[in-house]
């Protein structure tokens, strides 16, 4: 029985502090709560934003309609900072790559203990890089059964 629609969020956020433990500099991992009222050059970098996309409904079929499985979205955005080469952003989209592999090998195919399956890399959004600032969102799909 799911009691809470958001349960996975604390799941990835803790699967990806154990992932990237032994980064340095110390990966910051934050949820959306964690963002609020945060101006862009206070943020905590490097991190990465565990971030609800939605859900697509993916089987409703009981006669009672009492039962159902959902496929919903995760980002992991990968957020960094280097101002080394501003112009180009060389350095921030090599820092932001790097650390996009490693949240890459930790979530793909990792089995939250509440889901119904796997994680599954999907379709994202762009990255963006500006005034030294890069983020990369990394998508993620996970089935959940749903049953009152």
């Amino acid at each position: 029985m799911l009691d809470n629609l958001l349960l996975l969020e604390p799941e990835l956020a803790a699967r990806l502090k154990a992932v990237l433990a032994d980064l340095s500099p110390a990966v910051h991992v934050l949820s959306q709560d964690d963002l609020a009222g945060v101006k862009e050059e206070q943020q905590l970098v490097p991190a990465v934003h565990v971030v609800y996309q939605g859900y697509r409904v993916t089987e409703a079929s009981r006669a009672d309609g009492r039962a159902a499985r959902i496929e919903q979205t995760w980002l992991a955005v990968v957020v960094t900072r280097n101002v080394a080469n501003l112009k180009t952003a060389d350095a921030a989209r090599k820092q932001a790559g790097v650390l996009c592999a490693k949240v890459l090998a930790g979530l793909m195919g990792f089995k939250a203990a509440s889901a119904a399956g796997p994680l599954k890399l999907a379709t994202g959004p762009a990255g963006v890089f500006s005034k030294g600032f890069g983020y990369m969102p990394l998508a993620f799909t996970v089935e959940l059964a749903l049953t009152p």
